[in-house]
């Protein structure tokens, strides 16, 4: 399961401090209310001491306070924008004096309850009032007039470190905006729990879609500072290939990463407060996810609409030795209308107790299910692969492995040697975390 941490809060000092500064102290009102923020800082500092090792970037506030204190900022943030107090990061700033004017949501909405590739809505966020403008439907890229008047963008979203998982694409497009338009933006980090390895096919040019936007391999291993860190050192966006804009947006402060504490690609992360969206609701599920989710582009359920999403998979007429789990999709919080809705699937249960973390993508779930299809599919049932499925892959090239009869281990060797010189020396060149460097593997991988 997630591991909902919510850390050790040593608050004595700080209270003692703001109490005697209301008790002795005279201020005027907007005095008192610096000082009231500059408390709130301290406070957190020493949260930050009690908690354990690991530090998401926006609990420590030491390390941007006084580049955003009284400044116009845009929020990109969801549900998992959190502090480990359980604090909203709108919250958090607005606490410390930060004038935030607009928050940005991604798929799943700003509270993260909306259906998988749903519309998001703009409006209003009920706690605060503040505009909420949707980066998933009609507008990705935020539109120029939303960047007026503002003097940095904040990006807070938990990842989990798959290419084809949205939430990074929508941070490209906030890159290419804010180059644009000589808007700074500010990363707060977030460890990555897929981070702990590479592998997968790079994406390749033509197949750019929301689930795919560089040329990056499925489980890319970078968090989200490094991988904004990337997205503009290689020039991937219009915006960040025109010099004389690149040079604008670093005179005002261009990208800063305000690192995490206590996260290193040599170990496996797990830690979360809430579920990075609604369908994966355990480690497990983050885990399965780069092996499950090609099935969305087929005619097989990765069990949404069931209590476990992204540890099964099944359909109804994939009933043969092997495939004895049985499950019914209903409609749920985290899929309002899912594939095969009241029917019943068979299929394979995966664990839901996994004692390490997986280290490669398991390939075989999707090569078996394609061979039992192709040799025992009932005449009406839907052909194997729909127009999806190459946008998740990022080529054409799974699909052709697939019909061909290639083995597991033909395709992955395939694309590992591309992997390894298109794009391991990039992430080592953009990582900002301790990592293993092997010289005697061309896989990135904890031993």
């Amino acid at each position: 399961m997630l591991n909902f941490s919510s850390g050790a809060i040593t608050e004595g000092p700080a209270v003692f401090c703001i109490f005697w500064a209301m008790k002795y102290a005279s201020f005027t009102p907007t005095q008192f209310k610096t000082t009231l923020a500059l408390f709130a800082v301290l406070l957190l500092c020493f949260s930050a001491r009690g908690q354990e090792s690991y530090v998401p970037g926006i609990a420590q506030p030491g390390e941007y306070y006084t580049k955003l204190s009284e400044k116009s900022v845009a929020v990109v943030a969801n549900a998992t924008s959190l502090l480990p107090n359980g604090t909203h990061t709108v919250d958090h700033l607005i606490s410390l004096s930060v004038d935030v004017q607009q928050v940005w949501a991604p798929e799943h909405g700003f509270r993260g309850d909306a259906d998988a590739g749903e519309h998001v809505e703009d409006g209003r966020d009920p706690k605060t009032g503040i505009p909420i403008k949707s980066l998933y439907g009609k507008t990705k890229r935020p539109p120029t007039e939303w960047l007026e008047g503002l003097d940095w963008v904040i990006y807070d979203i938990q990842d989990v470190g798959v290419r084809f998982y949205t939430y990074s694409t929508t941070l490209s497009y906030v890159i290419d905006a804010c180059v644009e338009a000589g808007v700074p933006l500010m990363i707060m980090d977030r460890g990555n729990p897929n981070g702990h390895y590479i592998d997968g096919p790079i994406l390749k040019p033509g197949f750019e879609s929301m689930v795919g936007l560089h040329p990056i391999p499925v489980v890319h291993g970078l968090t989200m500072g490094e991988y904004a860190s990337m997205v503009y050192g290689e020039h991937w966006m219009p915006a960040t290939d025109i010099e004389e804009w690149r040079t604008a947006f670093e005179k005002k402060g261009g990208i800063e990463v305000i690192k995490c504490k206590g996260y290193s690609h040599n170990e496996v992360f797990n830690e979360f407060q809430v579920p990075p969206s609604p369908n994966l609701r355990s480690i497990e599920a983050i885990w399965h996810y780069p092996s499950l989710c090609y099935f969305e582009g087929t005619p097989i359920s990765c069990g949404r609409g069931t209590d476990a999403p992204f540890t099964r998979f099944g359909a109804p007429w994939l009933d043969g030795e092997g495939y004895e789990h049985r499950f019914t999709p209903a409609p749920d919080h985290g899929s309002k209308y899912p594939k095969f809705q009241g029917k019943q699937c068979s299929g394979v249960q995966l664990s839901q107790n996994l004692s390490t973390a997986p280290k490669e993508i398991d390939w075989n779930y999707l090569f078996e299910a394609y061979a039992y299809w192709k040799e025992n599919a009932p005449e009406d049932a839907p052909e194997f692969f729909n127009a999806f499925f190459k946008k998740l892959a990022g080529s054409n090239e799974l699909q052709e492995a697939l019909e061909s009869g290639m083995s597991v281990e033909e395709w992955v060797k395939s694309y590992q040697k591309r992997m390894w010189f298109d794009y391991q020396q990039k992430f080592y060149k953009y990582s900002l975390y301790p990592q293993l460097r092997s010289k005697t593997s061309k896989v990135y991988s904890v031993d």
